[in-house]
């Protein structure tokens, strides 16, 4: 769910401009998945979105209207509790005797005090927590600034659909396992983490405009590109603990869920699926035959 500055979002990084495609290649990140069991759904979110992003394309809908159950990476009304809170505070915070300052360099400390300095968040009030809490803390500052709310969200904008239309929702995995996959965020390459954070701030505007198209077309090569890759390239352990590790775990859970009654449409960040790693090629590699979601045929067939 959390991939460095923009992790709130679904990718882990920031996209360069080429992310932009022509509307004759647009589609949707939404796929029909089925073996001989049956079929589900899968679809890439985006975690923090504005109300301006608003409607989704006809995939989502298609996708939305013809399942029984809902499935997002953790339960998400859990993670409001303040139970779940709490331990995800617990978790995030550095061992007693340990300060900020003494896991940064005297250089990327100092960066990072002038930059929360500068938004009015004294770096003491940061002394006690991870790297990991820092950056996500400062990401939603920013976004916040900008409009980007994860109460816009594609998790939230489904579960408040599921409600109103008595859909059944579950989850990939638990809250305890998204508190443990973000505890781990920047461990043993700290300064790279929060330098990396603070350099993807400096253009988050016009940056965010760029992850929102190549989302809502489709893009999954330039999501492979310039994300996946970076990450893979520059962060191979965050690469393996938060996509690869829980895309396999995902795939057995999807095999559960295609051999119950009940049709599912399953919700997670788009950075899982796009790359050699991606849900999307586990399952063909499974045997799973995997297709987009075209408008016009669900149209012609109902």
């Amino acid at each position: 769910m959390f991939k460095r500055a923009l992790s709130l979002l679904a990718a882990g990084t920031l996209f360069s401009s080429s992310f932009f495609t022509s509307q004759a290649q647009a589609d949707a990140m939404v796929w029909r998945v089925s073996n001989e069991h049956g079929e589900l759904y899968l679809g890439g979110t985006i975690h923090m979105l504005r109300p301006s992003d608003y409607p989704l394309k006809p995939e989502y809908d298609i996708a939305f209207k013809n399942s029984d159950t809902l499935v997002f990476e953790t339960d998400i009304n859990a993670t409001m509790d303040m139970g779940f809170q709490q331990q995800m505070m617990m978790q995030m915070s550095l061992p007693p005797g340990k300060t900020l300052k003494d896991i940064l360099s005297p250089k990327t400390y100092a960066r990072l005090s002038a930059f929360a300095a500068e938004r009015g968040l004294p770096i003491d009030m940061l002394q006690s927590f991870k790297p990991a809490l820092v950056a996500v803390t400062l990401t939603q500052l920013e976004l916040q600034k900008l409009g980007i709310t994860a109460n816009s969200g594609i998790e939230t904008y489904f579960s408040g659909l599921a409600k109103t239309h008595n859909k059944s929702v579950a989850s990939l995995e638990t809250p305890d396992e998204q508190i443990a996959i973000m505890a781990s965020m920047g461990e043993g390459y700290e300064d790279d983490f929060i330098n990396g954070s603070l350099d993807d701030f400096e253009n988050l505007a016009q940056e965010f405009k760029h992850l929102i198209n190549a989302w809502k077309e489709g893009d999954v090569s330039a999501i492979d590109e310039k994300m996946t890759t970076m990450m893979k390239d520059r962060f191979p352990q965050m690469y393996n603990n938060l996509l690869v590790k829980r895309n396999f775990n995902w795939i057995k859970e999807i095999d559960r869920l295609i051999k119950t009654s009940d049709k599912e449409f399953i919700l997670v960040g788009a950075a899982h699926l796009a790359g050699n790693d991606s849900v999307q090629n586990l399952l063909k590699a499974q045997g799973y035959k995997i297709e987009k979601v075209n408008p016009k045929s669900s149209q012609r067939s109902k």
